[in-house]
């Protein structure tokens, strides 16, 4: 049965909260809020670079289109997604069915970014702490690389 847009989008959140069991040391994350951030920051150390090209909402797109979170990407189960959240109804029409999947990176990188906005992430580059483990060596890369001046 379709839901409310505010409904089914709650649906999908969770979906992808479950989505994110551990972090790249292989430590369980076990609330909200560490694996939110742990989505924000992976996304812009992997490729954070891209906004500035492509924009946000299609950067995150991208992203997670390289299978970088564990989701549905066969284009059957999009769409089963899609009615197990409750955005659309069973036995979509076939139009329906090529409007999901042609639109399915994208409306999961909104997904992304409304959890980023309710849970009010700043940027935290995990990136930077691991190969940058001095303060001098951080502000060096982040000047060379992402053009921020200290």
């Amino acid at each position: 049965m379709k839901l409310k847009p505010n409904e089914y989008k709650q649906n999908y959140i969770r979906y992808i909260l479950g989505c994110v069991e551990v972090d790249r040391d292989k430590k369980p994350i076990t609330n909200e809020t560490d694996k939110v951030n742990y989505i924000v920051s992976r996304f812009y150390d992997e490729y954070g670079f891209m906004i500035e090209r492509v924009g946000k909402q299609k950067a995150i797109a991208e992203w997670l289109s390289g299978l970088n979170l564990n989701l549905p990407y066969y284009d059957d189960d999009m769409v089963n997604l899609a009615v197990e959240m409750g955005s659309i109804d069973p036995n979509p029409s076939k139009k329906l069915r090529e409007r999901v999947i042609d639109k399915y990176w994208d409306f999961m990188a909104n997904i992304i970014m409304l959890m980023e906005k309710k849970w009010k992430v700043e940027k935290v580059y995990y990136f930077d702490e691991v190969y940058f483990p001095t303060e001098e060596e951080r502000a060096m890369y982040k000047q060379k690389y992402r053009g921020e001046r200290q």
